[in-house]
């Protein structure tokens, strides 16, 4: 179950996908982008620094008052105030101008201004190209002036216990296009319509699979990557030969390993383009080595142990260290990992459609680069690349990041985890985002 409904809070998958049934936002995810919500149109000015949103005339609350400019402001204070506790104030909104000090201080100018009731204009603090993106998620909707008013498809009739009863909301702009006139979501899964996806960690976070697919279940591709972390510092991993060796052995496992970035995202392509690199090495195989997994993820065991086998067969000796939960995984990896820990089974989701959000692990202060790896120009081209607003352009310095990422071996991705979803027959019109978004507003009967 959701363990808030307020938006701004929200950080585990069942509250977002919730909230994203509850309320709107400027745009809403799609399948492989974002698409007009309550803004209808919306601009990049002065080099991408400034985005300006136009609102949609007429839009309402569920409880009749009108859903104004001013309501985003309030609400993207709101979800920075420190007091507030929003876990994805800091992650989502740290490049607008004037955020970070004012998350940590709750005091001082923020790059936000309601021009009139229907224009919203954003200053950055640098050009990001996935502004309208990043607005769709959750922590940016609006705020409503009362509580229990909604703006998006539903509106939240009752709650008990582990039972939400959600109820179509005339008042949302698009209302033709919601069918159902009512949606009981629970824990149960007897006498159901669907089971929707159900994930240890929501997007942008450490990821590990946790289930397998039952029969009949229909697989979801998702933006997430599994990856196998070799730490490069204080361990035999920090030689770079013995990382190609590990590089150059493990591809034999089944599944075989892919390039970085998953095929579902735009510009994989591109991006993926020249994969695999495997330069030859000169070394004999590094000394003996730990791996780290969750017992909290169902395949981890099983993969591990087959890595454990597979280079062992080069003449690795891998002693595995199960860990019960994610949380102590995380925890044990660092960074810094733990003392004796040398590879670490660790993957990580993406929060918007851009191969970005995975490079963006690697630099030298990235607080999830487990493996320590740090090259002073893989930063410089990042910032160049974060920069850079058209989509082609900006794929091919990511091609370059991607390429350094292999050559020099901080992780190898081992898998694309998929979601599964288990739907009636009658059900119709169930919308999934690679990053984790269900959409129910077309689900009906016969």
């Amino acid at each position: 179950m959701p363990r808030t409904l307020d938006p701004a809070k929200a950080a585990d998958l069942p509250s977002l996908n919730v909230a994203h049934e509850l309320y709107a936002g400027l745009t809403r995810f799609s399948g492989r982008g974002v698409e007009p919500d309550l803004a209808d149109s919306w601009a990049r000015s002065e080099g991408g620094l400034v985005w300006t949103f136009h609102l949609r005339k007429g839009l309402r609350w569920s409880d009749d008052r009108p859903i104004r400019a001013q309501d985003f402001r309030a609400a993207w204070l709101h979800a920075l105030d420190p007091k507030t506790g929003s876990a994805y104030a800091q992650a989502e909104m740290g490049n607008i101008r004037g955020a970070r000090p004012y998350h940590a201080t709750g005091r001082g100018d923020v790059g936000v201004e309601a021009v009139d009731d229907r224009t919203l204009r954003v200053t950055l603090e640098h050009p990001v190209p996935w502004l309208d993106q990043q607005v769709a998620w959750p922590v940016f909707f609006p705020r409503p002036a009362t509580p229990h008013t909604f703006s998006g498809p539903f509106r939240l009739a009752s709650r008990s216990g582990a039972r939400l009863v959600l109820e179509r909301n005339f008042n949302y702009w698009d209302a033709a296009a919601v069918k159902p006139s009512r949606l009981v979501l629970t824990t149960s899964t007897k006498r159901v319509d669907a089971v929707l996806p159900r994930n240890v960690a929501p997007p942008g976070f450490h990821w590990v699979p946790t289930a397998t697919a039952p029969a009949g279940w229909k697989p979801l591709p998702t933006l997430a990557r599994g990856l196998l972390w070799l730490v490069t510092r204080g361990t035999p991993l920090a030689d770079p030969n013995a990382r190609a060796f590990v590089y150059r052995s493990v591809p034999q496992l089944t599944p075989r390993p892919g390039p970085l970035v998953p095929p579902a995202m735009p510009g994989a392509a591109t991006v993926n383009a020249g994969f695999p690199r495997l330069r030859d090495f000169t070394t004999a195989p590094p000394g003996p080595l730990t791996l780290a997994y969750t017992d909290q993820d169902a395949g981890g065991a099983q993969l591990a142990d087959r890595i454990r086998s597979r280079l062992g067969q080069e003449g690795v000796q891998v002693t595995l260290e199960p860990v019960p939960t994610l949380t102590q995984l995380v925890r044990l990896a660092g960074p810094p990992a733990q003392p004796g820990i040398d590879l670490v089974l660790l993957g990580w989701s993406s929060e918007y459609f851009d191969a970005y959000n995975l490079l963006d692990l690697f630099p030298c202060g990235s607080a999830f680069n487990v493996a320590r790896w740090c090259d002073p120009s893989y930063d410089k081209l990042m910032r160049r690349t974060v920069r850079t607003l058209d989509d082609r352009a900006r794929w091919r310095l990511e091609r370059r990041l991607a390429a350094m990422v292999e050559d020099a071996v901080p992780a190898i991705p081992l898998y694309s985890p998929q979601e599964h979803v288990l739907l009636n027959h009658r059900v119709v019109g169930f919308r999934w985002s690679p990053i984790g978004f269900y959409e129910l507003m077309g689900m009906t009967r016969s």
